[in-house]
This record gives structure tokens, C-alpha cells and sequence, in this order.
């Protein structure tokens, strides 16, 4: 078994490196001052076709996967660890999306992210279940030919700045972790809005916020939820957390 690189890959390798180099060290202590989201960045990683590395190529991508993914984040955090947030976090939303979500799922975000257009981000984290994801309270009710999310989620990397959102909520709590479902949601959703951007002691460059859902003409503390269609954003139904834990 060959455990080098291909050449491909190797490519990869030395391109975020040169990235890393040219583009991200010379800027990373005022960004990692001035706590900005770096997508002067971001344009320069979407213009090399970063993005694409682990996304299949029927939707745009290089056909990679989890190791050229890790490939990148470690070059880009060579040069700041704040600025790879920004991609390696995007992988994580996305993910879900690629190991389990349908075909229409695919074809409407993967291309985007593959191209650097959109960003992700994976909404599992809650004030109240953090490594303990089984205890989300998050919740998606059904009603009618839609689910209602209500609940809020704490510390998402990327939330704010990324447009494609991977929600997890308990759409049966009789089967505790494994009532867990995911779902799609877009930054423009109405009732879908954020929190403060936290200050952080490091990895200031990456936005990390909560990430809320208020019904119009509610105190946000009283109702929080957004509508998701049936079928076209859920990409999990009650298949739990130990799914969500091969991403």
C-alpha cells in the first residue's frame, strides 16, 4: 500500500502552502487584530479552486475528499489558523450534504460551494450540548408539508458570513440521540438571524456566533423557528447522532 501522496495531491499541498505564503501570513496579525472576516481571502481561495478539492466532480469539484481537505486546512493554517477556519469549517457544513443528502440537495449547494460562492457552516452546538451532542434541544416539528425548527444554536464557526446552513434538531425524543434529524437552511430564511460575533482570545479571524430563529413580531426569547419544506431540506430523517459523527 503507497502512503505518499499523489501527485495531484502534492500539488494541492504546495499550492496552499504558496497561498498561505503570499496571501494569508502577510495579513493574519491585522486580521487576527481587528477580528474581520478575511474574504479578501476567501476570493483568493475560490479563484484557485480551493473549495472544489473534496466536492465530487459531477457538482463541480476535484473529486477529493477528506485527506485533501485536511491537506488545505493545514497548509492555510501554516499561515493562520483563523483564515482555514473559514474553509475547513465550510467542509463541515457541507458534508452532511455530500454523504447524505439527495440529489436535488446536491445539485442546489454543492456546485456553489465548489466554486467558492457560498460558504457552510454545521449547526449541531448548543449552550446546553456541546460534546455532548445527544442532548440538543433544538427541536423540528412537522406541520403540514413543513417543519418548524425552534431553538438556537451556540459557537457556529462561520455563522454570519456562510449562506448554507447544516441544522441538527431532535425530530423524536423518544429515541434520545437517535431522534436527531438534519437540515438545509439558507441565510436568507425569514426568521433566521444571529447573535453577536464573540471575541475570542485567538482564531479571531473565523466569526463564531449564535445562530437564532425568531418568529416576526415575538421577543426572540419566547419563539424561535423557521419553516423548512418537507423533503427538499431535510437531509436526515431520526438517523441520529452517530450518523452525524461520520462527517
Amino acid at each position: 500500500m503507497d502512503y505518499q501522496l499523489t501527485e495531484e495531491q502534492q500539488m494541492i499541498k504546495d499550492l496552499c502552502h504558496q497561498i498561505a505564503e503570499e496571501k494569508i501570513k502577510p495579513v493574519a496579525q491585522k486580521y487576527d487584530e481587528t477580528g474581520e472576516f478575511a474574504w479578501d481571502v476567501v476570493r483568493v481561495l475560490a479563484d484557485s479552486d480551493i473549495f472544489g478539492v473534496f466536492i465530487p466532480e459531477e457538482y463541480g469539484g476535484m473529486g477529493g475528499g477528506v485527506l485533501e481537505m485536511t491537506l488545505v486546512t493545514e497548509e492555510l493554517s501554516w499561515g493562520c489558523g483563523g483564515i482555514a477556519l473559514s474553509f475547513g469549517a465550510t467542509g463541515l457544513g457541507a458534508f452532511p450534504i455530500l454523504l447524505f443528502g439527495n440529489e436535488e440537495q446536491k445539485q442546489r449547494t454543492l456546485p456553489e460551494v465548489a466554486a467558492g460562492r457560498k460558504l457552510a457552516a454545521f449547526c449541531i452546538t448548543e449552550a446546553d450540548a456541546g460534546s455532548d451532542a445527544g442532548g440538543i434541544k433544538t427541536t423540528a416539528v412537522k406541520d403540514g408539508e413543513y417543519y418548524v425548527l425552534n431553538g438556537t444554536k451556540q459557537w457556529i464557526t462561520n455563522a454570519g458570513e456562510a449562506e448554507i446552513y447544516t441544522v441538527v434538531a431532535s425530530t423524536d425524543k423518544t429515541k434520545g440521540p437517535r431522534g436527531a434529524s438534519a437540515f438545509i437552511v439558507d441565510k436568507d430564511t425569514p426568521g433566521l438571524s444571529f447573535g453577536k460575533k464573540e471575541n475570542k482570545m485567538g482564531i479571531r479571524s473565523s466569526a463564531t456566533r449564535e445562530s437564532y430563529w425568531t418568529r416576526p413580531g415575538r421577543s426572540e426569547t419566547a419563539w424561535r423557528f423557521r419553516r423548512a419544506p418537507c423533503g427538499s431540506n431535510e437531509i436526515l430523517r431520526n438517523a441520529g447522532i452517530v450518523a452525524t459523527q461520520r462527517i
